[in-house]
């Protein structure tokens, strides 16, 4: 395994992408509340990419984007993430100043950003799967060992 930051970056790249390539085929069949969800997810990413790069984002935390848009964002926080990664390689106890969505200020290690990232990515995955299942669809397996097999 290479280090365990990296190798959760490749998963969470490897999670989002299953899912977008599964729903974006049957899109207009898939529940709203699918694509919410990975709305969300992307839109959080790509917050977070922001306050490490110490910029504003223009993302609402729950706004909505056609499954493209999906795609788009989240190919520009994984090749973004990627670049901050082998920056902060040595770094993970470098501490990153930024606002929230609410204007309070904090500041937390860039380690626990990124555990952070990739925990809220996988929680909401699982809420794309039971939508999935509940509305007659097969949910996409992105088990973490299911990565690691491939």
């Amino acid at each position: 395994m290479s280090h365990p930051i990296k190798q959760l970056w490749l998963y969470n790249d490897w999670a989002n992408k299953s899912i977008i390539n599964a729903i974006k085929p049957q899109i207009e069949k898939m529940p709203s509340s699918a694509i919410k969800l990975l709305s969300h997810i992307v839109n959080a990413q790509m917050i977070w990419l922001s306050r490490l790069n110490g910029e504003k984002s223009n993302l609402g935390v729950w706004d909505e984007h056609t499954i493209i848009a999906c795609e788009k964002y989240h190919n520009l926080f994984s090749d973004g993430l990627e670049k901050k990664i082998r920056e902060y390689d040595a770094s993970e106890m470098l501490n990153i100043s930024y606002l929230t969505t609410k204007n309070d200020q904090f500041e937390n290690l860039f380690g626990d950003i990124i555990l952070h990232i990739f925990n809220h990515g996988t929680y909401h995955r699982a809420q794309i799967a039971a939508e999935m299942r509940k509305n007659g669809f097969d949910p996409i397996n992105t088990d973490y060992i299911s990565f690691v097999r491939k």
